[in-house]
Order: structure tokens, then sequence, then C-alpha cells
């Protein structure tokens, strides 16, 4: 992939950071870059045809999120999770989501759940997994917009960007386990069951840390 360095501005700039970002991300998730190997800033910038600067941003923002370990003088390095990482991380998240959703489905409208039942059923016919993914995205985003409260959005963005989610979309299995809990929170939302929603939503999350962990752990993720 070869991006060009010459496009002017602030915007640009966060462009070649973002594009820097995800060719790292993309090569921890696929185990290009194993854990606790060595970033090369110097290579990567070779690679995407950038400078270090972007590079080196990307850096600072992908160790906030949990995906590198920045070691003073010595360089970035990629982070070692643990599946208790994992499961913590998970079952933090998923107090909040349940909270989220139990507060969504008693402010739902008529029309938040017909774009719930839509987003759903396009969702389940969809053959792209990047389309399925962004379906997936819009119809919790209904739940988190109409659940919202300015302290629990300060919350999921606090912890929603620490970690590495995108291990997930790689992960065996997440489609069926993406449309159980769309069908299951429909079915919370249609009743008005605040408790159900709840429930449904902290299972999802605790879910998702499962599949992640069986999936790192079939792919030899800790071999010792």
């Amino acid at each position: 992939m070869t991006v060009s360095s010459t496009a002017p501005g602030r915007r640009a700039y966060e462009n070649l950071k973002e594009v820097a970002a995800d060719y790292i991300r993309s090569a921890i998730v696929s185990g290009e870059l194993p854990a606790r190997s060595k970033i090369d800033q110097d290579e990567v910038a070779e690679a995407l045809g950038i400078s270090r600067a972007p590079v080196r941003e990307a850096l600072i923002e992908l160790a906030q999120k949990g995906f590198v370990d920045a070691v003073p003088r010595r360089g970035a390095f990629v982070a070692e999770l643990t599946a208790a990482d994992i499961e913590d991380y998970y079952e933090v998240v998923a107090s909040v989501l349940g909270l989220t959703a139990r507060r969504s489905v008693s402010r739902l409208s008529a029309a938040d759940v017909a774009e719930l039942r839509r987003l759903h059923a396009e969702a389940a016919a969809a053959t792209d997994p990047g389309r399925r993914r962004d379906l997936g995205r819009q119809f919790f985003n209904v739940i988190t917009a109409t659940g919202r409260s300015p302290r629990l959005d300060s919350l999921l963005q606090l912890i929603g960007g620490m970690f590495q989610g995108s291990f997930y979309f790689e992960s065996p299995g997440w489609e069926e386990h993406e449309s159980r809990y769309q069908e299951q929170l429909l079915a919370a939302a249609e009743a008005g069951d605040e408790r159900l929603a709840s429930a449904v939503s902290e299972d999802y999350l605790h879910g998702c840390g499962r599949l992640i962990v069986d999936h790192l752990r079939a792919r030899g993720y800790w071999a010792a």
C-alpha cells in the first residue's frame, strides 16, 4: 500500500495517522506482528510511503487503546495479553452495556424498534463481512443513542477504545453471535422488558470475550 504524504492540512495528517494505525493494527490482529515483537517505525513508514511523524502518532494512539506497549528509550512493542485481561475487560464493558440497554428499552419508540428490526434483517441477509459489521454497528448505535447519558457516554468512550476489539471480528462464530444477540435484544425491546435487555446484553459481551480467548488459544497466541 502506497500513500501520498504531500496532501496539505491537518486533515491529511490525521488521515495518514489513521492509515498507519490501521496498517499496524491489522498486522497485530493477523499475527504478522506477534506479541512482544518490536514495531519498527522506519519499516512502517517505508511500507506506507509516509514520514515517521504520523507513524509515531499512530503508535501513541494504539498504546492508549491497548495494542502497543511504549517502553521509554526502547521503542514500541506489541502488547501481550492474558486470557484474564480479555475476560476482565469484557466483564467491565458488559456492566456498562447492560445498564445502557436497560435504559434504552424504556425509551425506544416504535420507529426505533422498527429500525432495529430492519437492521437485523439486513445483517442476517448480508454475505459481505464488512457490510455485516457495519449493520451491526448501526444496530448497536440505536441502543446506545437511546440509552445514553453524559456519564455513560464518558464511560463508553473511555473503555471502548482500550482493547483489541478487532480480534473479535477475526474470531470464528462472530456472525452467529451477533445475530443471536440482535434477535434476543429485539425480543426484549418489543416486550418492553428492561431486565431481559440488560441480561442479554451482558451475556453478549461475555460471549465476545469467550470467542476471542478461544480464537487466540486456537491460533497458538499463548504458546510457549
